[in-house]
């Protein structure tokens, strides 16, 4: 007996585009071919092209690009496919009357052409009854950001901000809209505040897919001829194309919350920003960080409180850096002259300092120019067994070459160089007794 293959709905006229509410629908397999992963001089047709086409790499997956995945097409979708800077949906397939196949996670739909394509890692055969099912809360999530990011450009297209470009964060991250110019703080206020006043006002979100009707917006491989061009329309604020899945009205979005701005690309502007339960969950675990940060500080909660707090905190740090600089630039001093005092009496001096960097010891060699002109070899060396060091030689040329290839020999991690009258390294990691014998080898000149 034959099986009759469905013609499968393109994408702009999936069932989740119809009905963005839909969480679970019953379709079939039409097509179900091996996924062959691009090769790396194949991507984008440029050799050295920093950005993968592979849509398991470009959805952050790594992992499953090495396992063995399936692009499966089915009659119909409730799952989105990634587009119009919306991620993807995330669900599984259910295949109905199939003994010993239970559902199949899916986390990666995309758009070939006109296709709608579900990266499986599980075949199925062309015919296979399914039942499709989002997750919800991932796309109520989604549909939030999105729908909030046409209303929030929208706003903004009044107030002379027109959106250059967006990009929708991923859960738990914030949103961007880029604009041609910085808005004012006045103007931030204003903008937030007139896009919750729609929020409460209710305004119908609808999608209209009138014929004839094109868009510049199109990507290059969407035939608009054949396919479906969908806009995106809100009250008489906004009209958009757009292939995205979106709530049906206003007071869905919950609320928009402004954040802070980045300045790019000259005078551009990415102004930040999330919706809807993210915001409320971000603006939440705001409030506890900074009553956690306040408890911590012994300060009162208020965000002015913790400010002038660590503002407090800042200067006392910063004035207790200055008096560490000049304590050791004392200590340097006096270290120093314990090396010219050894150096009256030996050809070498050895000094080693445990807990502190390369800036004391230049510090001490800052004091010992002088003295060293010519005469003797000092090693200065720092850090301790276990632990990662630096090591400087410097003195007489003959001396500081004897010395360094002594510490080739005594120390295994150390790696250097340099010529005349100073060698410099570091010590990858202190082995148990280098330091003894370093010091040894010294004393024994």
């Amino acid at each position: 007996m034959a099986i009759t293959v469905m013609t499968p709905s393109i994408v702009g006229a999936l069932s989740c585009q119809k009905d963005s509410y839909l969480q679970t629908l019953e379709t079939e397999v039409v097509a179900c071919d091996e996924y062959i992963p691009p090769k790396a001089n194949q991507q984008s047709g440029k050799a050295k092209s920093k950005k993968s086409t592979d849509p398991l790499k470009v959805n952050g997956n790594s992992d499953a690009a090495t396992q063995q995945t399936w692009m499966i097409e089915f009659a119909d979708s409730v799952l989105f496919p990634e587009g119009g800077g919306q991620h993807t949906d995330h669900g599984f397939i259910t295949p109905i009357g199939v003994k010993g196949m239970s559902a199949i996670p899916i986390e990666n739909i995309q758009r070939h052409g006109l296709r709608c394509v579900h990266f499986s890692p599980t075949p199925l055969e062309v015919g296979t009854k399914v039942r499709q099912t989002v997750f919800y809360t991932r796309r109520w999530d989604l549909m939030q950001q999105h729908t909030g990011q046409h209303l929030l450009s929208a706003i903004m297209d009044g107030m002379d901000l027109p959106t250059l470009g967006w990009s929708m964060g991923q859960s738990g991250e914030m949103n961007y809209v880029e604009l041609p110019r910085k808005p004012t703080d006045a103007e931030i206020v204003r903008i937030q505040q007139e896009c919750n006043a729609v929020i409460r006002e209710n305004v119908p979100v609808t999608v209209e897919t009138p014929e004839g009707k094109g868009s510049s917006r199109l990507p290059a491989d969407y035939d608009g001829e054949k396919g479906v061009v969908r806009f995106i329309k809100i009250g008489d604020l906004d009209y958009n194309a757009c292939c995205g899945t979106h709530l049906k009205q206003t007071s869905h979005i919950s609320l928009i919350l402004l954040h802070h701005t980045q300045s790019v690309r000259g005078t551009n502007c990415r102004l930040f920003f999330t919706a809807g339960d993210r915001a409320i969950k971000m603006a939440t675990e705001s409030i506890n960080g900074l009553r956690n940060i306040a408890v911590s500080l012994s300060s009162g909660a208020a965000p002015a409180e913790v400010a002038a707090k660590i503002q407090g905190l800042s200067e006392q740090v910063s004035e207790g850096r200055k008096r560490e600089k000049r304590m050791l630039a004392e200590l340097a001093k006096f270290e120093a002259q314990q090396i010219i005092e050894t150096l009256q009496c030996a050809v070498g001096a050895f000094s080693h300092r445990p807990d502190d960097g390369l800036d004391f010891l230049n510090l001490i060699l800052i004091e010992l120019r002088e003295t060293l002109k010519g005469k003797g070899v000092v090693v200065l060396c720092t850090g301790d067994t276990k632990s990662s060091g630096s090591l400087v030689i410097t003195g007489k040329a003959d001396l500081v070459e004897k010395l360094s290839a002594k510490v080739r020999e005594i120390i295994k991690t150390a790696k250097g160089g340099g010529r005349g009258e100073k060698w410099q390294g570091k010590v990858t990691e202190w082995q148990r007794g280098e330091i003894e014998a370093l010091k040894t080898a010294v004393e024994e000149l």
